[in-house]
């Protein structure tokens, strides 16, 4: 990935789901919900993968995001 397309997990911060989905999508990034307000999707990966972000939701909004 150059530095044009670079993304940075902060870039998703505030972003409702359909379009952190949209944004992963053209960066290129696999999208892993892990929770929405309470209810836990999938948990945080063990490994680390650069192509990956992964979301935590509140309130229609996503509210943590990590890269890997």
């Amino acid at each position: 990935m150059n530095k044009q397309t670079q993304v940075k997990a902060e870039d998703f911060i505030g972003l409702p789901k359909h379009k952190a989905q949209d944004v992963a999508e053209v960066k290129n990034l696999i999208f892993r919900l892990i929770r929405i307000d309470n209810e836990p999707y999938l948990p945080y990966p063990d490994e680390f993968y650069a192509e990956r972000i992964c979301v935590e939701i509140d309130n229609g909004r996503v509210t943590k995001a990590m890269i890997g």
